[in-house]
């Protein structure tokens, strides 16, 4: 006889709030449940900086990341090479994705939507790190440590950290701009990858 499968439980997002935030995992119901916690009150001004953020992240539709895209378009024109004719052309593409990032043009107002910001590239990080890793399970991924057999891939990801936030913005002299989101995407590697600390320092150290 089959036994039914039970339920998952239903999660109260707004319970504790802004505690399980991030465990939404859908842009457009984040968003939904984001405006009901405003309404509530339950953390301004905050809520209203989380907004404004998920709104430049994931647009009106919430169908797309931003922040995966300015990677992703960063890693890809780092590989395409640098020269004396293209350069002035590549600042000011790196300048967009950048903005993109919110790493121009959008400086937090104080130290607590600073916060806010920073927990948002984090997030953008731990989903970063659950595609690059295969992980199926997308909270297992945010929330706790992801075990990579094969050790090339984990140096293959670390690598990708450095030279999207430090060795192709450093070529263009744009590497000090880069330096708060560096400091998230390294932690967040070590943190998240097993033995990430030491795989992070075989890369810098290579």
């Amino acid at each position: 006889m089959l036994l039914k499968k039970e339920k998952p439980a239903q999660i109260d997002y707004l319970e504790n709030w802004p505690e399980h935030y991030y465990e939404i995992e859908n842009a457009k119901e984040r968003k939904e449940i984001l405006a009901q916690a405003i309404i509530r009150e339950l953390d301004l001004p905050n809520d209203n900086y989380r907004m404004k953020l998920l709104e430049k992240r994931y647009g009106k539709d919430g169908k797309n990341d931003a922040f995966m895209k300015a990677w992703m378009m960063i890693k890809a024109s780092g590989a395409a090479g640098i020269s004396f004719f293209n350069k002035r052309h590549l600042q000011k593409e790196l300048k967009q994705y950048m903005k993109d990032l919110c790493l121009l043009e959008y400086a937090p107002e104080n130290e607590t939507e600073q916060a806010v910001l920073l927990t948002e590239w984090e997030n953008f990080a731990k989903v970063l790190l659950a595609s690059c890793t295969g992980s199926k399970t997308y909270c297992s991924t945010l929330f706790g440590i992801v075990p990579i057999k094969d050790a090339s891939v984990a140096r293959k990801i670390a690598e990708e950290i450095d030279f999207v936030t430090r060795t192709y913005p450093q070529k263009l002299e744009l590497a000090d701009e880069f330096a708060p989101f560096r400091e998230v995407m390294v932690n967040t590697y070590c943190n998240m990858i097993e033995n990430g600390s030491s795989y992070w320092y075989e890369v810098v150290n290579s």
